[in-house]
């Protein structure tokens, strides 16, 4: 009777041998997950320490960290240390007591001692490294700039003046993702280094970025660097007129209310012109002379100079007194005496001829116009402008929000405003057009404005998450593996009795099977079995424990 009992429950004791054991290793291995979650979700953040760091550095700053019992863990990738968020201060205090990381030296290094019997050559070799080496660092707080290495050349003093060479030096820059250098910064660089170093011109400095473009490029006269200066010219331009139509609009339609572009024509061809000009109809005296020459003929010395000339003249012959009249009878004596008198001298010479000469001269200037023009390349030729302005936005009552278009008297209006602030030429052939539409605009961040990190950049949010992370990751779990378990093991004990009330059914006839085919019945069956004949009982049972073994 007993092997009619156990050899059907043959199959049922394989699966029951094995189950528990399962049951077991689920349930270690569920113990196991848990006790790994909660570790990791109580584990540990790291926060950047130091970046960029040189394999001496390095070994510096983690023989400092293991005297000072500060976890810490190297990133080979980045070449940076990470130590435990919570110690981060701590470790760059210990870190900077001690000098670390040295990061080259710098001006720093001369404090140190250098040493008995360090030469001359030595000294000047750690100065101008020093020197480059604080250079670097002063270009790499730029905020494109990730780092910066700089190399200078300074040629030796030398008693033969033709001997002398300058100064040079070459600077090289490695952005950061996504950033360039603008030209001014790049002069600013070039002014940086020349002003630090004596005797070192701009034009001796070089600038290479990383990828290999030379960013120093001196002007030259070739055509791409004319045409480099002259987009930029235009850029500049643009932007400026840009800039003055957004800084006139703001203040009536808002901030962030108003777009513009602007488009600039330049022409770029210089012209010189050199020009002489005359007005013949303009006359000016510009000088006078009178000259006046008098001359008298005879009277004078005559003829050809000489000895001839200088004779004394010759003898005269001497001519009888003219006779005297007869007085009248009438006259008296004493009248007839005194017209003797009268008549006695002689007759006046002649005068001897005189020549007069007049010259006169005028000296006229005519109206002249010398001219040099001189006409630089930018020279604006035409002038297109576009602006777009933003619907009047405003909130009723009930605090619903309406936009409402611009009249067409505002755009006239507008339109005015923007053609009198980029000084608009209808004869130049300049436009503008002002456009008004509905749009939501994005207003950026000021530039220079320290942005705050992220949420999910900070230490607490992602402590918060390691949290979340393992408090789901330990309920499914216990959903998933231990609830299952847990119910089998309480299942075991159910099954154990049906299949002993089962055992006692067997022995029963088959209409008291079939009677007690219900579960619930075949147990108080097993039961009463159980309290009335305990043998045959432990009879199934031994058969069981056989099996099992």
């Amino acid at each position: 009777m007993a092997n009619e009992v156990t050899a059907p429950n043959v199959g049922n004791s394989l699966s029951a041998a094995i189950k528990p054991l399962l049951l077991l290793l689920g349930i270690a291995a569920a113990v196991a997950v848990g006790l790994t979650v909660a570790m990791w979700s109580r584990g540990t953040s790291y926060s950047l320490l130091y970046a960029n760091l040189s394999a001496e550095d390095q070994a510096q700053v983690a023989q400092a960290l293991d005297a000072a019992q500060i976890h810490y863990r190297l990133q080979p990738g980045s070449n940076a240390i990470e130590v435990q968020s919570d110690r981060l201060a701590d470790a760059r205090l210990k870190l900077a007591g001690q000098g670390l990381p040295e990061g080259g030296g710098g001006f720093a290094t001369l404090d140190k001692d250098p040493g008995f019997g360090v030469s001359q050559f030595v000294e000047s070799a750690r100065y101008q490294h020093a020197l480059e080496t604080e250079l670097a660092r002063t270009i790499a707080n730029l905020r494109p700039v990730e780092g910066a290495r700089v190399h200078i050349a300074l040629s030796r003093q030398s008693a033969f003046v033709r001997d002398h060479r300058p100064a040079s030096a070459s600077v090289f820059v490695q952005l950061k993702a996504g950033q360039r250098l603008e030209q001014q910064q790049v002069q600013a660089i070039i002014n940086l280094v020349a002003s630090s170093i004596p005797e070192l011109e701009a034009n001796q400095v070089t600038v290479v970025d990383q990828q290999g473009r030379l960013l120093s490029q001196p002007p030259g006269h070739d055509e791409f660097s004319l045409r480099e200066e002259q987009f930029d010219l235009v850029r500049r331009l643009e932007d400026d007129y840009r800039q003055r139509v957004e800084a006139l609009l703001t203040p009536l339609v808002g901030s962030g209310h108003v777009r513009a572009q602007v488009v600039a024509q330049l022409d770029m061809a210089a012209s010189e012109e050199a020009r002489e000009q005359y007005r013949p109809e303009s006359q000016v005296v510009r000088s006078e002379q009178s000259t006046e020459q008098t001359n008298h003929e005879g009277g004078g010395s005559a003829g050809v100079p000489g000895a001839l000339t200088n004779q004394p003249p010759a003898g005269g012959v001497a001519q009888p007194p003219p006779a005297p009249a007869a007085p009248s009878a009438a006259a008296p004596a004493g009248a007839a005496g005194k017209a003797a008198a009268n008549a006695a001298p002689a007759a006046p010479a002649p005068m001897p001829p005189e020549n007069i000469s007049r010259e006169s001269t005028k000296n006229y200037e005519i109206d002249r116009t010398l001219a040099y023009t001189h006409e630089p390349g930018g020279k604006l030729k035409r002038l297109t402008v576009a602006v777009l302005v933003d619907d009047v936005h405003s909130t009723d009552k009930d605090g619903k929000s309406t936009s409402t278009p611009l009249s067409a008297a505002q755009i006239d209006h507008i339109t005015q405003l923007v053609k009198d602030a980029v000084g608009f030429d209808q004869a130049r052939g300049d436009t503008v057009s002002v456009v008004n539409a509905s749009f939501t605009p994005e207003t950026p961040a000021p530039e220079g404005e320290i942005q705050a990190p992220a949420i999910w950049e900070k230490p607490l949010f992602r402590d918060l998450v390691s949290l979340v992370c393992g408090a789901l990751v330990l309920v499914v779990l216990v959903l998933t593996v231990l609830r299952p378990l847990v119910k089998n093991l309480l299942t075991i004990p159910r099954e154990r009795s049906v299949a002993l009330a089962a055992a006692g059914a067997a022995t029963l006839p088959p209409q008291a099977a079939q009677a007690t085919a219900d579960p619930t019945q075949q147990l108080n069956q097993a039961r009463t079995l159980v309290s009335q004949d305990p043998k045959r009982v432990a009879q199934v049972v031994r058969g069981w424990v056989e099996q099992d073994g």
